[in-house]
C-alpha cells in the first residue's frame, strides 16, 4: 500500500486533513444576519484547499451550499433567489460596487450574498451564464485587502479566496467583529493544512 493511500485512512472526516493536524476544535459556529449562498463548482468538493466548506461550518444557520457542474443536474436558481435578504452577487467584475459605509447607507440590510466558488475562470461564468443572476448587482470587497491564502497561487495579490471574500464582505455589512472571528479561524485552517502538507512530503522523501 502506498504512503499516500495509507495517509488517507488517517484523515479527519470533517476537515479532511491528517488527524495529527485536525483543527475542528477551532470551528465555533457564529450567528450573522446576512444570508450566504455559495454556488460551488463540483470539482471543488473533494479538494482540501477549498475554503467554501468552512464558511458553512462557521455560519451553518444562514449559509447555503448549491453545487453547479454536475452531470444532468442543472443548477436551480429560483430557490436561491427565494432566500431572505437583499441579493447581491459577490464578484469583482467591471460593474461591481465596493462594499463600504456609503453602500450600506444606500442599501440597508438584511443582505443576501450570492457567492461563486471555484477557480477564477469558473467563478466568472456563473454571473454571465445564469440569466436570473445577471440582473443582480455585483459587489466587491474594499480596496487594499491582500489575500492571506497560501494553499493556492493567486493571479494577483489582491485576489482572495472565497472564504476571505465572504469574511471581508461581512466585515462591512455586519461589523468588524464578524470579520475578525472568521479570519482568526481561517489563519488556523491555512496553517494546519500547510503543516500537514509538509509532513506528507517528508513521508514521501523518507519512503515510509
Amino acid at each position: 500500500m502506498s504512503t499516500r493511500r495509507n495517509s488517507r485512512h488517517r484523515r479527519c472526516p470533517r476537515c479532511r486533513i491528517h488527524e495529527m493536524y485536525c483543527f475542528c476544535v477551532h470551528i465555533k459556529p457564529m450567528e450573522v444576519q446576512s444570508t450566504v449562498s455559495l454556488i460551488v463548482h463540483v470539482r471543488e468538493l473533494k479538494l482540501t484547499s477549498n475554503t467554501a466548506a468552512f464558511i458553512k461550518e462557521m455560519m451553518p444557520a444562514t449559509t447555503h451550499f448549491d453545487v453547479r457542474g454536475r452531470m444532468n443536474e442543472p443548477l436551480q436558481i429560483p430557490p436561491i433567489l427565494e432566500r431572505p435578504g437583499r441579493p447581491f452577487f459577490l464578484y469583482p467584475d467591471e460593474n461591481a460596487v465596493e462594499l463600504n459605509d456609503e453602500f450600506k447607507a444606500k442599501n440597508p440590510g438584511p443582505y443576501h450574498l450570492i457567492v461563486p466558488d471555484g477557480n477564477w475562470h469558473q467563478a466568472r461564468k456563473v454571473h454571465q451564464r445564469e440569466p436570473l443572476l445577471t440582473p443582480i448587482q455585483t459587489v466587491k470587497i474594499p480596496a487594499g485587502i491582500t489575500g492571506e491564502y497560501q494553499l493556492r497561487r493567486a493571479p494577483q495579490p489582491q485576489y482572495v479566496s472565497t472564504y476571505e471574500a465572504v469574511a471581508h464582505a461581512l466585515g462591512v455589512l455586519e461589523g468588524t467583529h464578524v470579520r475578525d472571528e472568521l479570519m482568526a479561524f481561517f489563519r488556523i485552517f491555512v496553517k494546519s493544512v500547510l503543516h500537514s502538507r509538509v509532513r506528507f512530503h517528508d513521508e514521501l522523501e523518507l519512503g515510509e
